[in-house]
């Protein structure tokens, strides 16, 4: 996960700018999908992992 930091810079570039994905991903050094992963998402919150249940052997 990135720095709060850069996730707002990524924010404001992309939806307040309207620099590209491509753009900011250069000026970053980042990968495009992760800019855009970034500039779209709503909920920052990380989602609890699902617990693997397994059967025991006999």
């Amino acid at each position: 996960m990135l720095a709060v930091a850069e996730i707002n810079y990524i924010r404001h570039e992309v939806n307040f700018k309207g620099c590209g994905y491509s753009s900011v991903a250069k000026k970053m050094g980042r990968d495009p999908r992760t800019v855009k992963k970034y500039a779209e998402m709503e909920d920052f919150n990380e989602k609890p992992k699902k617990k693997l249940t397994r059967t025991a052997p006999v």
